[in-house]
């Protein structure tokens, strides 16, 4: 080591390191070398000498050298340690307390002091930890009863809730008992003056952009009382003729009549029933629960509540589900009703809503034989006794299930007619154009192998299946022609009467390419136009319940106005009422199983304590003196004049925590049942309504997912500031997350949702949270065009108050001109609005996106 010889002057400042360890001497503190308690002993950097020579320096200030002019003594910031005659601060000693900087006290009994204490923190033991005197570190393993007495809380609520359910289904049981017991014979369910409703069609097709034709010329009608099966090979446009007649898909040509009036059956959304395919419903709830859902959804509000009741119990006694009414509906993981309960719960929920019209999409699917026998034979008695049209996509039913139906429409490939009619003439039909079915056969297989092309004709050697399209428009010309047999098996005759009389196919027509080129834009402008529909509808509809409410008012007040109905075709409950209900349905589904809602704040529970664990030794110091860095190696000079901050990566492990598990619980609550939502949407449900209904139902997890979240992470965490404080920024977050939750379930798979989640997480809780990058070096870069995706990050926020509040507790003294990260102290506690009104924006682009995807589910 090379020597340096000591200025005559002691004041000339010596920066040799040989100079340094001489003047420095690390002795233990006065008091507590005098104290016999050997526990976290405390040492301080006391004045040495330097070539025989030494000088003084009085308590709460440290001199480097002898005090001078040009080297005065310096003050002692607070969070250190200057007893008399300290030539460099040290930070106040663990287990020691440091009010002034002049001189530490132990930490007293009940109380912790980490290093750099200015004030003791209370210690948290509820008997478990006592904190004797000098503790430095003091986990809160007393948090372990809150825990225990939380689960206990919620374990006796549920018990309670499950026995006041019990009560409830006793009468519910007694009532419908009662009501078994007056009427001898299965009911027929509520009738009020129903109006017959005819549907004619004529002309019905659909020509896709690129000139493909997907439906032409579907004519009929659906007649009151009586039901059809529409049935055909794959590809023959079943499900899309009950969206073109239904106007959920627009139609290029045709037109529909309602009881010979032309209209569109749009109209009237509330007094038409569909049933789809699947059996959409909430596997949660009972059987019970989901029909007296959708019967105080969509019934008339003239009927009061134990109408509506009745009504319900009448069908689940005339659907055989009295049985298996408190039961719920299960799914894969959890057993519930049997496969054909289910498909008949599929069918009571629009029958409860008292229909007119009733679509059904293969209401067999799934079911065997003698199953989808009985769901035939009731549909046919509905539509008999009710007097009700009833419509049914078929596949493949069993020789009885068909002969159940009244009327047969059966489409080929290519979506033309092939036949359409009663189901008893249908095999007359067939035989007259040179198909007879064989007498053993199920006619419905043998219609459909007739329209694959797999049977011969017996008139034709050349036939081909779309020859059956020609037989059809050909017989309804000549229908009671009797040569018609004759004719279609002359080639010659056919094929002139073809080209003169029936229209041409696909592969005949010619496309323009220029209205080609712009018919590509045709869904779009339908979609467009269909948005600007949904807005004026809602416009009107708004001024209309105004209207209709001063209007009614004025009636109470005078006999000679007559009340008026808000709706003329039928008057529903109203977007207040519909919140209520969908308010009290999630309620049921969150809150019935007490195994879903423990799992969740388990998840809530486990993220909090790993980032408890993380963050156990995450603290604040202040930095150095300027004096002391200013004579500091010059590698090391950068380090010194920053403070020892792990604050802020706390508060990273904290926004990550949070939104990683507010999003994946929060993705469930519309992602799980974007099905539900769409098929109650397309009855008639305010999406507005729905929406804040579950977002409310939700508040109560978002408060206890907090609760578990904060007591969880306080356990190891070494925080300075109040528990309250604290919940509150994670409460903040925690209804942020959920809300982003909500965004990412809408628009993405259920299936990637889960992958989308985690990166939603990183991104905004590392990359957008003003630490890395930092927000000073993003002004001056390429980022500062992007400088508003940091403005609108919760995190960033919530990381901000984080810091303010632990580093302000800590009482150290903070210059609040340069802060850093560009944190400001008038962040507090503004910083709370900033990430309600992220939430808020969150939430309202989810419902944007919720209505403007998927819209043709939703019709």
């Amino acid at each position: 080591m090379e020597n340096y010889s000591v200025p005559e002057n002691i004041s000339q400042v010596d920066l040799s390191i040989n100079a340094f360890t001489k003047a420095i001497n690390y002795t233990e503190y006065p008091p507590s070398k005098a104290s016999s308690n050997n526990n976290l002993r405390c040492y301080y950097f006391k004045i040495g000498t330097v070539n025989g020579q030494t000088w003084t320096c009085p308590a709460g200030y440290f001199c480097l050298t002898k005090e001078t002019k040009d080297n005065p003594k310096v003050r002692c910031p607070k969070g250190f340690l200057c007893p008399e005659n300290s030539q460099q601060p040290t930070y106040c000693c663990k287990g020691w307390y440091c009010p002034d900087s002049t001189r530490a006290y132990p930490c007293p009994e009940g109380k912790w002091c980490p290093r750099g204490t200015v004030k003791p923190q209370r210690c948290f033991g509820l008997g478990i930890n006592k904190c004797p005197e000098r503790t430095a570190q003091a986990p809160k393993y007393g948090l372990l009863w809150v825990f225990l007495g939380f689960f206990l809380l919620v374990g006796l609520f549920f018990s309670y809730r499950k026995r006041k359910t019990r009560i409830r289904n006793a009468k519910f049981n007694n009532l419908l008992q009662h009501m078994m017991e007056s009427k001898e014979d299965r009911p027929e369910a509520v009738v009020i003056n129903r109006k017959k409703y005819d549907i004619q069609f004529e002309n019905l097709g659909l020509t896709l952009p690129n000139g493909v034709e997907i439906m032409r010329g579907v004519t009929g009608e659906f007649k009151s009382g009586r039901s059809c099966c529409i049935m055909g090979p794959s590809g023959a446009g079943k499900t899309t003729f009950v969206n073109l007649l239904t106007d959920k898909v627009k139609r290029t040509t045709g037109e529909v009549r309602i009881n010979g009036k032309k209209g569109s059956l749009k109209k009237y959304k509330k007094l038409i029933g569909f049933v789809p395919q699947e059996d959409v419903m909430l596997r949660e709830l009972t059987v019970k629960d989901i029909l007296l859902h959708s019967a105080y959804m969509r019934l008339p509000t003239s009927w009061s509540a134990e109408q509506k009741k009745e009504k319900v119990f009448e069908v689940l006694q005339f659907l055989e589900l009295e049985n298996v009414m408190d039961s719920p509906i299960g799914n894969e993981e959890q057993r519930g009703v049997s496969g054909g309960q289910r498909k008949r719960v599929n069918i009571g929920m629009e029958l409860v809503a008292d229909p007119h019209i009733l679509f059904l999409d293969e209401p067999t699917s799934g079911l065997d034989s003698s199953t989808a026998y009985e769901v035939c034979s009731l549909l046919s008695e509905i539509a008999r006794k009710q007097n009700m049209t009833i419509v049914s996509v078929i596949h493949s039913p069993s020789i009885q299930a068909f002969r159940q139906f009244d009327d047969l429409l059966l489409l080929g490939k290519g979506g033309r007619v092939v036949y359409f009619g009663p189901v008893d003439k249908a095999t007359q039909y067939f035989e007259r154009i040179g198909f007879p079915c064989p007498p053993n056969d199920n006619p419905a297989d043998f219609f459909m192998d007739v329209t694959s092309g797999k049977i011969p004709s017996s008139l034709k050697a050349d036939f081909k299946p779309s020859d059956l399209f020609d037989y059809w428009s050909l017989y309804n010309v000549n229908k009671d022609d009797e040569s018609f047999r004759i004719f279609i098996s002359s080639r010659t005759k056919y094929d002139l009467f073809k080209k003169t009389h029936l229209p041409k196919s696909a592969d005949e027509i010619k496309v323009d390419p220029v209205i080609a080129f712009f018919d590509i834009f045709r869904d779009f402008f339908y979609y467009i136009l269909d948005i600007l529909e949904e807005i004026w509808e809602n416009i009107y509809g708004f001024f209309r319940y105004i209207y209709v409410f001063f209007h009614n008012t004025f009636a109470l007040c005078s006999k000679s106005i007559e009340k008026i109905e808000y709706d003329p075709v039928r008057s529903t409950p109203n977007v207040f009422t519909v919140f209520w209900l969908d308010f009290k349905r999630a309620c049921l589904q969150i809150y019935r199983s007490l195994k879903s809602f423990f799992l969740d704040q388990i998840l809530h529970l486990g993220c909090g304590i790993f980032i408890s664990i993380a963050s156990q030794d995450f603290t604040y110091l202040p930095q150095q003196p300027k004096e002391l860095c200013n004579v500091a190696p010059l590698n090391l000079r950068n380090v010194c004049n920053e403070p020892f901050d792990y604050i802020t990566f706390a508060g990273i492990f904290v926004a990550l925590g949070v939104l990683f598990s507010g999003m994946s619980v929060g993705s469930g609550t519309f992602g799980n049942e974007k099905v539900v939502f769409w098929r109650d949407t397309s009855a008639g449900q305010p999406t507005i309504s729905y929406y804040l209904a579950k977002v409310v139902a939700d508040i109560p997890r978002i408060i206890f997912a907090a609760i578990m979240f904060t007591i969880a992470f306080i356990l190891l965490f070494p925080y300075h500031s109040t528990f309250l404080n604290i919940f509150c920024i994670v409460l903040a977050l925690y209804g942020c997350a959920f809300s982003m939750g909500y965004f990412l379930s809408v628009i993405f798979d259920k299936k990637v949702v889960a992958l989308a989640s985690t990166g939603f997480s990183l991104a905004w809780s590392l990359v957008l949270s003003g630490i890395i990058p930092n927000l000073k070096d993003i002004d001056g870069g390429v980022l500062k065009h992007f400088r508003f995706l940091w403005d609108i990050s919760a995190p960033r926020w919530a990381i901000e108050l984080f810091w303010l509040r632990e580093v302000q507790a800590r009482e150290y003294e903070l210059d609040i001109n340069n802060l850093p990260n560009t944190y400001k102290t008038t962040t507090y506690p503004v910083g709370f609005l900033y990430i309600v009104y992220i939430t808020i924006g969150w939430n309202v682009l989810s419902y944007i996106f919720m209505k403007l995807l998927h819209r043709r589910h939703q019709k």
